[in-house]
């Protein structure tokens, strides 16, 4: 990308005699190699030792002229205005109107679906067990967790077969429970880790508490103070403590579970195991601000990362469909590339995760749908966000209006063209086993029921949480619809014994042989129709009036 250079705006009355923002620390190395921080609030800001020298003198009375004679050398007033604005940009020169940053409160929302309660500060009183964890480093400690995580995945092959059936059919609620507290507990350890690493080369943790991530429970320890250990390997084995604690104890619960016998207890620690290994994998990804991407940009040294490589991609983006000049945030060129797969990775990681769940939560009604509709909307947000940003690049970059308009134009059409194309629709619903014999075909209330019709294919699989094999075949018979009860663990991977019970629509079915299980999931074909009109059946017609 071309880069052009600004012209430089009249410089602000407040940065001719600089004061430091109120609340602004200066932090010296941690130790040999290590570098200045300046750190406002939770922001932490690496900088050279002259940078911080001239930081220091901030006192809102000197000019740049006064400043240059103290720092000495080859300084000069042009070099202390140019600091100046760049300290200023990053909102650590005091404009007048600033107050120091309020004491973070216990509770805290970090977008977008992150809630988090500090249950506690624990300052310098965890680094006493600094001499611990130094010892629990060791790398013979370290060779024998990773020999356990390796371990346990030979463990899960080994017990493939259970592994299957377990994701396959429905769990007891009480293993439910034990496979959340397995993961909260899991989830907290895994933050542990990440603090007792930062408390070994000399840091401290400044919050630990309960939060909720995307919905679920778990522990978190603030380990920002990290970007001031000296060595990039001392924050990158920061970083990757955690991933490592979780791996280690998935490895442990493979081993665990491989001797007992099948029971509920086998089951959770199966799927604990899968869980943390799954989890572990994701948080390795370095394309979501999970500990891979910290991994990565403390690997590289640089701030940022990937907001800058976003940026850098999405300028990409603009000059090749718009034309127009751009600055670049970074000079590396794998970064554009690399901020190209940020831009992409959250919409698949999104739409991956729908189309696992999409089908269950299809089956779930009005509620089902709702929750589905608030993930297709975030998906949609964050999109439109995307394409927000890239216009505001486009305007600043001085593209051509008639170019503009041009590609503009073609891009509608291309996304009206695609809301038309035809697209299979199906309907999610259940099945059961009458007890005089047959099956039925039920549909709770909210459901798409306008385009089920007699012979239409319908396809019976297990109620699984994660696996849903085919466990036969049928097609929608000639008699009407009609209404009644059904179980409700007949709709979700739930083993009730069918002791609760739903108000549902009914259909009989014509099945191509006895099914391999009385109860289980369905899905219809209806045919093909317009993206347009599946995603108005899924998401918009369920909530309007009758």
């Amino acid at each position: 990308m071309s880069a052009t250079t600004a012209s430089p705006a009249a410089p602000a009355a407040h940065t001719q005699r600089p004061n430091r923002a109120p609340g602004t620390e200066i932090h010296p190395p941690m130790g040999d190699g290590g570098t200045w921080v300046l750190q406002r609030g939770p922001r932490y800001i690496r900088v050279s030792p002259d940078v911080a020298a001239l930081a220091e003198h901030f006192d809102g009375r000197r000019d740049h002229t006064e400043l240059a004679r103290l720092m000495g050398g080859t300084w000069n007033a042009e070099m202390v205005g140019f600091a100046v604005r760049r300290l200023d940009d990053l909102q650590l020169v005091d404009n007048g109107e600033m107050q120091a940053p309020r004491r973070e409160g216990r509770f805290k929302m970090v977008p977008p679906f992150t809630f988090q309660f500090t249950l506690l500060r624990p300052g310098r009183t965890m680094q006493s067990l600094q001499p611990l964890f130094a010892r629990l480093g060791n790398r013979y400690l370290i060779g024998t967790a990773l020999l356990i995580a390796l371990t346990g995945l030979l463990a899960l092959a080994v017990q493939s077969a259970y592994v299957t059936t377990s994701l396959s059919g429905p769990l007891s609620p009480l293993t439910y429970l034990g496979i959340l507290a397995g993961l909260v507990i899991g989830t907290s350890i895994h933050e542990l880790g990440h603090a007792a690493t930062l408390i070994r080369y000399g840091g401290k943790p400044s919050r630990i508490g309960i939060m909720l991530f995307y919905l679920m429970p778990a522990f978190f320890c603030d380990v920002s103070d990290a970007w001031r250990l000296p060595q990039r390997r001392q924050r990158v084995h920061v970083a990757l403590a955690g991933p490592a604690v979780q791996t280690f104890l998935a490895g442990a619960a493979a081993l665990a579970a491989w001797p007992l016998a099948d029971s509920g207890a086998k089951t959770a620690l199966v799927f604990f195991a899968l869980g943390s290994y799954i989890t572990g994998l994701l948080n390795l990804l370095p394309f979501i601000k999970l500990d891979g991407y910290i991994a990565l940009m403390s690997h590289v040294d640089v701030p940022y990362l990937r907001d800058r490589a976003i940026t850098d991609a999405r300028r990409l983006i603009a000059r090749l469909l718009f034309g127009g000049t751009y600055e670049r945030e970074l000079k590396h060129r794998w970064t554009t590339a690399y901020g190209l797969a940020c831009m992409v990775f959250p919409l698949y990681l999104l739409s991956t995760a729908l189309q696992l769940w999409i089908d269950l939560l299809r089956r779930g009604g009005v509620i089902g749908i709702c929750l589905a509709a608030c993930g297709v909307s975030y998906g949609l947000y964050f999109l439109g966000r995307g394409v927000r940003r890239l216009a505001a690049e486009v305007h600043a970059s001085g593209a051509r209006r008639p170019r503009i308009a041009l590609v503009s134009t073609a891009v509608a059409a291309a996304a009206g063209t695609l809301m038309f194309l035809p697209v299979p629709h199906t309907v999610s619903a259940a099945y059961v086993s009458r007890p005089g014999g047959g099956v039925d075909l039920v549909l709770l209330d909210g459901a798409d029921t306008d385009r089920i019709a007699p012979g239409q294919k319908v396809t019976l699989t297990t109620n699984g949480p994660v696996l849903n094999p085919t466990t036969g075949t049928a097609t929608v018979g000639d008699a009407p619809a009609g209404t009644g009860e059904a179980p409700l663990d007949s709709f979700f991977p739930l083993d009730l014994d069918g002791a609760l019970t739903m108000p549902v629509t009914r259909y009989r079915l014509d099945p191509d042989g006895a099914p391999d299980e009385p109860t289980g999931a369905a899905r219809v074909d209806t045919g093909r129709l317009p993206l347009w009109e599946v995603g108005y059946r899924t998401y918009i017609s369920p909530f309007l009036p009758s």
